[in-house]
């Protein structure tokens, strides 16, 4: 025996615009002044109403010389359509107002070593050309920056790292490229040009194994079929630097840090022989535009980061020491 549907089981496809004609008419009286205000024919607002009756299933007004008034049924609807009504504007009004919010709040992943080299002189200028809207910052690396922009918890990351990510895309802002810090007075300032070739033989200071500097570093020294035999492993470049500027050995590090390293009595040089560089990026889910501030805080540490790393490729003559 094939049991009737439960009302609850009917499909939902109420039309609010036809909700909309039927309150209207309910509230007027009448058809025409309805018509008017929806700035239809009238009808074009019978057909809306037809419609709405023959989805309920039900007749909503009675027509008579004087108008339309409302049946038992449509007394019954009217406060539960006003109500929707109200819902839905409410609805409008919110997400109108979470759009101004998400428009004045920025949430950027990055890794520390750019936290610490690009990002403090970009948030200075960012204030000042937008000062409604406020940044915060997720220091991560690795799987845990994809993370953050995959689920939402930052709007975009600066990596230099590319996403394996279908929903991730990558844009490039720049080219960071392997450098070595040294102290001024180090050997190595003696020379117009730093060669892979002339760090063999000296303490060498490199982040940690895994890391994407370590890996290229890896590579450089096996093409000289020499073992990269590290003096120190640190955990991230600025930390390399600290050790070079002690004298402690020269350190194989980003571009990024070249003003780091005149605050610690060491220099940045770009490593020739070959030159080793990695794309700088902006990661972002693929499909979600950047709000403007967004667009504008990317341009401004797209521009930040190109001068530093772009430091770095001065010979040493040419930049005090």
């Amino acid at each position: 025996m094939r049991l009737p549907l439960r009302a609850e089981a009917r499909p939902m496809h109420l039309n609010l615009h036809q909700l909309d004609a039927f309150a209207r008419v309910a509230r007027l009286g009448g058809f025409s002044r309805a018509a008017d205000q929806m700035h239809l024919s009238q009808a074009g607002l019978s057909i809306l109403i037809r419609k709405l009756e023959t989805r309920l299933s039900v007749q909503l007004f009675e027509r008579n010389a004087r108008g339309v008034t409302l049946t038992a049924s449509g007394r019954g609807l009217l406060p539960i359509a006003e109500r929707m009504l109200q819902d839905a504007q409410t609805i409008l009004n919110n997400s109108q107002q979470l759009a101004e919010q998400a428009v004045r709040r920025i949430t950027v992943a990055l890794p520390p070593l750019l936290a610490s080299t690009v990002l403090p002189g970009v948030l200075s200028q960012f204030q000042a050309s937008h000062p409604t809207v406020n940044v915060s910052f997720r220091e991560c690396v690795g799987d845990e920056l994809v993370h953050h922009v995959y689920t939402r918890g930052a709007d975009f990351a600066m990596t230099f790292q590319p996403a394996d990510n279908g929903e991730l895309e990558s844009l490039p802002l720049g080219r960071d490229q392997l450098c070595v810090a040294h102290t001024p007075d180090h050997p190595l300032s003696q020379l117009p040009r730093v060669r892979w070739s002339d760090l063999v033989g000296l303490p060498i200071i490199v982040n940690t194994p895994g890391s994407v500097a370590r890996m290229l570093a890896e590579d450089a020294f096996a093409s000289m079929q020499e073992p990269l035999q590290p003096a120190f492993e640190t955990g991230n470049h600025m930390t390399s630097v600290v050790l070079a500027g002690e004298g402690l050995g020269v350190a194989i590090v980003s571009s990024t840090v070249q003003g780091l390293a005149l605050s610690m009595n060491a220099v940045v040089r770009t490593l020739i022989g070959p030159q080793i560089t990695r794309s700088l990026q902006v990661l972002k889910r693929r499909g979600s535009p950047l709000t403007e501030p967004a667009r504008a805080f990317v341009d401004l540490f797209g521009k930040a980061a190109t001068r530093e790393m772009s430091a770095a490729r001065t010979p040493i003559s040419r930049r005090s020491v």
